[in-house]
């Protein structure tokens, strides 16, 4: 039964991801930027694709990422992350994820961008890969661990995967409290995270038990909730002229789906639970 709802969820998670691809496009300049993530609004940045990079180069400065490395890059979307430190970088970078137009989309991103020989992708759960032990020298995830349940089966993986000192750097929403109220979990995922199929966040707590209890060392985690504010804004003044859209299409009998609906509701909500402090947003750091 456990296996069959992950199966379940794997899904409806590729599902929502090819559904709101169009979506992402008009809104997050999918097609240049390569990459669906909030990024870190640093002092000075004035675009999107400014934070996206921003992002990146955290993580790899985070990572200590070297030219030697070999980076798994789990839940690799459309192969930005990896494109982009295979290019700055040099290191060969493996993606994954569990979404097959993502898969395509990523594989022709690299061949585009002339790294194809240093970025491959591959359709896999990142909580049960095929990979060999001791296999890679960093592993990132941008936003895409909350989709783990539970997130410690990744973890688990991880800490299997990497070489002895080698580094787990992720970048994640967190649920900022322990216990939430009814009001406050409809806000949070009924309304919200829903919008996106993520069914849980763990908390910064849970995330630094679970390394610890895994055997990680130098583990840390660093708030960084106000660099990623003005993309939720964003998404907040998204929202209106989207809910517009999909009334217009109800009204001529061309409604979207349930998940179409449900990720423009995310848009509103999305600053609404962040305003409440529901959620924050972290990186965390840890060694094997």
């Amino acid at each position: 039964m456990i296996k069959e709802t992950s199966k379940i969820q794997r899904e409806q998670i590729a599902a929502y991801y090819k559904q709101c691809n169009n979506a992402y496009r008009d809104a997050w300049g999918l097609d240049k930027n390569l990459q669906l993530n909030l990024g870190l609004w640093k002092k000075g940045t004035k675009k999107l694709s400014q934070a996206l990079l921003n992002l990146n180069e955290e993580l790899a400065s985070f990572a200590e990422i070297k030219e030697t490395d070999v980076v798994l890059d789990a839940g690799c979307g459309i192969g930005g992350t990896a494109i982009q430190l295979a290019k700055s970088i040099g290191c060969k970078v493996v993606g994954i994820t569990i979404a097959p137009n993502q898969l395509k989309q990523a594989q022709i991103n690299a061949k585009n961008a002339a790294v194809s020989d240093r970025c491959s992708f591959q359709l896999m759960d990142f909580t049960a890969t095929s990979f060999p032990d001791e296999s890679f020298d960093v592993i990132v995830g941008i936003e895409s661990i909350c989709y783990a349940e539970p997130k410690k089966d990744f973890l688990k993986e991880a800490h299997r995967l990497l070489k002895k000192g080698g580094r787990l750097v992720l970048a994640e929403n967190l649920q900022a409290k322990s216990n939430l109220t009814k009001a406050e979990y409809d806000c949070l995922y009924t309304n919200a995270f829903n919008g996106c199929k993520v069914i849980s966040l763990d908390t910064e707590e849970q995330y630094l038990k679970n390394l610890s209890d895994l055997n990680f060392k130098s583990v840390i985690s660093l708030d960084y909730t106000e660099f990623i504010r003005p993309s939720i804004r964003r998404l907040r003044r998204f929202y209106y002229p989207a809910w517009a859209y999909n009334k217009w299409h109800r009204l001529i009998g061309k409604p979207f789906s349930d998940t179409q609906e449900a990720n423009t509701k995310m848009c509103f909500y999305l600053l609404s639970s962040l305003n409440q402090r529901l959620w924050k947003y972290g990186i965390i750091k840890a060694v094997k």
